[in-house]
C-alpha cells in the first residue's frame, strides 16, 4: 500500500506543523490536508509547499532545488 505523503512526513516536520495548529488552524489544517489526499511530492501546489515550509524550522534559503522538486528533505522513502 502506497502511502501518502503525510505518513512519510518526518517526525520532526509534523510536530514542527503541529505547535503552529493552535495559532494558525485554518492555514494548517489546509496543509494536513493536503499531505494526507496526496501521494506524491508534484501533486501538491506550490501556495501547498510553500505553506508547508512555512510551518517548519527550515528557512526558505535552505531549501535546495531539489527539495522544493522533490521534497526528499521533508519525506522518508518509500522503501522505509
Amino acid at each position: 500500500m502506497t502511502k501518502t505523503l503525510y505518513d512519510r512526513l518526518k517526525p520532526e516536520y509534523k510536530d514542527a506543523i503541529s505547535k503552529n495548529k493552535e495559532k494558525y488552524p485554518t492555514i494548517v489544517n489546509s496543509v494536513v490536508k493536503a499531505l494526507e489526499n496526496n501521494y506524491f511530492w508534484n501533486d501538491l501546489t506550490i501556495g501547498q509547499t510553500k505553506d508547508l515550509i512555512s510551518f517548519t524550522d527550515e528557512t526558505f534559503g535552505s531549501i535546495a532545488y531539489y527539495d522544493w522538486s522533490y521534497g526528499d528533505k521533508f519525506l522518508i522513502p518509500n522503501d522505509k
